[in-house]
């Protein structure tokens, strides 16, 4: 269970986040692993604060679909 998330809060970490979602904590890796390589996902704000990586909650807002597939990744060939 995440730390639970209050109204006013911009940025979510990786449990939070797979909560907020409803995603697995896996799931969210990926999405974030393809936002790194400029896979997929290029619309999600990312940031590091020392060994944690912090995901926008506007940005998972803003985002028609988030991409946990390398294969479903439009310019990959696969079909979203």
């Amino acid at each position: 269970m995440a730390r639970q998330i209050n109204t006013h809060q911009q940025w979510l970490n990786i449990d939070q986040a797979a909560e907020y979602l409803g995603v697995s904590r896996r799931s969210i890796i990926n999405a974030i692993d393809l936002c790194k390589s400029k896979i997929a996902n290029t619309d999600i704000k990312l940031k590091k604060f020392g060994s944690k990586t912090l995901i926008s909650r506007t940005s998972i807002d803003n985002t028609i679909e988030i991409i946990t597939d390398k294969k479903k990744a439009p310019h990959m060939g696969g079909v979203v």
